[in-house]
């Protein structure tokens, strides 16, 4: 939990810190290189803490609460920051970008202060997009009302080595609606069976397969073709991580 401010806020002031304060990793601006929006320049708010240890995670450092982080790179702000300070480090990028990612870790383990900073984000004029595993419904329903696009992963166990979330995808598909497309994360020696199991879920809904970047991707396109796969919907798209070849974050 973030810690409150001195002085022992009370009551409506109490509620008020816990809401409008919380941890991050990082602020950046870069290109998406992930998804339907490649090639979209974005600001992209890393949020600390993650519910999920994915093998193929590529920002294990956000699982950390710091005591301070960078905002683009040159500004050094204090853990836990506030909403209102945020808020003012991003304001000179609104016409300027796409979107702001709020992107992790995990930004819906921070549920209640990941709200109030979308909230605040679209009374400043910016589209939210949303990076998420894809678990946590419930704190998904409060911030949707406030997100623009909702970019959710669907963990294989084979690649992602995490277990028992197909229940939780499910029931976060249908809470995210429209505003939500899929990305699968494919890797060396994935299991086709648990593709097509990925697939029936998120049928009618725009899904990228990712391959795992240092994978075979020549290979893994290859036996992705084989099977069959790419026959079961029509907005199946196959997708690398532009932004490692570029060598951005």
């Amino acid at each position: 939990m973030p810690k409150l401010p001195s002085g022992r806020p009370r009551g409506r002031r109490l509620l008020t810190a816990m809401l409008e304060s919380g941890f991050l990793d990082e602020i950046f601006i870069s290109i998406q290189g992930e998804g339907i929006f490649c090639g979209a320049r974005q600001v992209f708010i890393r949020f600390a803490l993650c519910n999920l240890k994915c093998a193929y995670c590529d920002t294990a450092a956000s699982r950390e609460l710091k005591d301070s982080f960078f905002a683009f790179q040159k500004k050094k702000l204090r853990n836990p920051v506030v909403v209102s300070e945020i808020i003012k480090q991003v304001k000179a990028c609104r016409g300027k970008v796409h979107s702001v990612s709020l992107t992790g870790g995990e930004p819906l383990v921070q549920g209640a202060f990941a709200v109030s900073l979308a909230r605040a984000l679209k009374r400043s004029g910016f589209k939210v997009y949303l990076e998420t595993n894809g678990t946590l419904e419930k704190a998904l329903k409060k911030i949707l009302p406030y997100t623009d696009h909702v970019a959710m992963d669907i963990k294989l166990p084979s690649t992602a080595k995490v277990n028992g979330l197909w229940k939780k995808h499910a029931g976060f598909l249908k809470a995210a609606g429209k505003k939500a497309f899929v990305k699968i994360v494919v890797g060396d020696g994935f299991s086709v069976p648990e593709l097509r199991k990925a697939l029936r879920l998120c049928k009618n809904i725009k899904t990228v397969i990712q391959p795992r970047f240092g994978a075979d991707i020549p290979g893994l396109l290859k036996k992705i073709e084989k099977s069959g796969v790419l026959d079961t919907a029509s907005d199946i798209r196959f997708v690398p991580q532009i932004h490692r070849f570029m060598g951005i974050k």
